[in-house]
């Protein structure tokens, strides 16, 4: 239904705690899912965790621990992510359930019985951090460069889904978008592999353990990447969401792109089932240039931010210094200007004066509603959320805030009080009033505890600093 809007991260895998690069995809999701509700739509907003594969089996065995209750202590951490990020996902689905074991095994027969899957030895370097085989031109220096990782010789024999039958329509799809795929450097990328050709894909192996196993083949557990992608298909029947299918929009990073974009569609087409309507893939974060990674070891841990930041900081500093789509370098001394300057100075010192000053002047706010802010500046907001233009939709809501705080420096509204020209006053006060209002609906799918705290304050008037300083 075209009211309907369904939303996913991609579900993360629990082979290590979250780090930023977790928490950017999610708040990217969680301002599309507020903006869409906000305009109306019904949302179905999904996010989860990856649990199975032989990634999982060997940090799990590191800990000391059973697959199973590493999992189930990982997959609380990113839990965690929605109080701790003010996320407003509707569900959160695990692979681990029993209802979704059951649903791919179901969805995989329906594929063996219409013959698109064979069985054959296969022999190749396989990247246990991808969890994907590699091929020598993957490689540079002979490593996987996503992990730094030498890949190891793998052959055994296992089922395959007949992958390269599809190449001719996928490319179609992609090409005309119906398969959108975003921004378009990202598009041409996947086209441009099309172009080498689609080769037949392992959907099972026999030496991993942790996973589900096949219906029909009990010795083989299912690709973790296949039981994954089916999480967005099972997800849809677990929570009743039938009515949502198929999903409008899946956002994720560069690295499972492919698999998204070439293996999720087939498996669709191979079953007669919908497709997803767009892809939109995220850039990289670095560190001192060097992209944050679990298996690199340079992780920055979204619970220190938030601590020191608060959630609101993290969310405006995370979507407005980085276009969403490119690759951007973390500074932590960024997000701390960001806050004094854009938070504190800018919007917070606009609502402490507004709000000081009509308390001041004991001026009457019972029902004043939200003011009208430029229409034409609104309208670009809402088309920038629209192509995930985050960084332009904020750059343009700071111009409305930078636009305000000037307006009050030259009117001099307390020269106004001191000259005791009250109606003049109350007018200039009332328009600030109404437009902090409507600045607060405008930023609540970005802050949304900034939004609820300026509400509060502006029918309470108990003021306090909402973007206090930093200890």
């Amino acid at each position: 239904m075209e009211n309907r809007f369904y939303l996913t991260t991609p579900i993360y895998y629990v082979n290590d705690k979250p780090h930023l690069g977790h928490a950017y995809t999610s708040i990217a999701a969680d301002v599309l899912a507020r903006f869409y509700r906000h305009g109306g739509r019904e949302v179905f907003f999904l996010t989860g965790t990856d649990e199975h594969g032989a990634k999982v089996a060997q940090a799990a065995k590191r800990a000391g621990q059973t697959p199973r209750e590493f999992a189930d202590r990982i997959a609380k951490d990113f839990e965690g992510l929605t109080p701790l990020l003010a996320l407003t996902n509707d569900k959160f689905i695990r692979t681990t359930d029993p209802k979704h074991e059951k649903i791919v095994r179901e969805f995989l027969q329906k594929l063996f019985d219409k013959g698109r899957f064979y069985k054959k030895s296969y022999e190749g370097l396989y990247c246990v951090g991808c969890e994907e085989f590699r091929t020598e031109k993957d490689l540079v220096d002979g490593k996987c460069p996503a992990h730094n990782y030498v890949p190891e010789l793998h052959k055994e024999e296992n089922w395959f889904f007949k992958l390269s039958a599809f190449e001719g329509q996928i490319k179609k799809l992609i090409e005309s978008d119906e398969l959108k795929i975003e921004p378009v450097s990202r598009k041409n990328e996947v086209l441009g592999r099309l172009k080498e050709g689609l080769e037949d894909i392992s959907i099972s192996r026999k030496s991993v353990s942790w996973g589900v196993k096949l219906p029909w083949d009990k010795t083989q557990t299912i690709y973790v990447w296949v039981d994954a992608l089916l999480n967005y298909y099972s997800a849809a029947q677990i929570f009743d969401k039938k009515g949502f299918w198929p999903p409008d929009l899946h956002l994720m990073a560069r690295e499972i792109m492919w698999f998204h974009a070439v293996l999720w569609p087939a498996l669709l087409l191979a079953a007669g089932e919908s497709l997803p309507k767009r892809i939109f893939v995220h850039g990289y974060f670095t560190i001192d240039g060097q992209k944050i990674s679990k298996t690199l070891g340079n992780v920055v841990d979204p619970n220190d931010l938030v601590q020191k930041y608060g959630v609101d900081a993290v969310r405006y500093y995370l979507l407005r210094d980085f276009p969403f789509g490119e690759d951007g370098d973390v500074s932590l001394e960024r997000l701390k200007e960001r806050y004094h300057s854009d938070l504190a100075a800018g919007l917070g010192n606009l609502v402490q004066r507004v709000l000081s000053m009509v308390k001041k002047y004991e001026l009457k706010t019972q029902g004043l509603e939200p003011g009208e802010l430029s229409e034409d500046k609104v309208k670009a907001i809402k088309d920038d959320l629209e192509h995930l233009s985050f960084q332009s939709a904020l750059a343009k809501i700071w111009q409305l805030i930078d636009a305000l705080n000037k307006d009050i420096a030259e009117t001099e509204p307390w020269v106004l009080g001191r000259k005791n020209k009250k109606a003049q006053l109350e007018g200039f006060l009332k328009g600030c009033f109404r437009q902090i209002l409507a600045l607060a609906d405008l930023i609540e799918p970005f802050l949304p505890q900034t939004s609820a705290e300026i509400k509060k304050q502006a029918e309470t008037l108990k003021l306090k600093p909402i973007f206090p300083k930093l200890s």
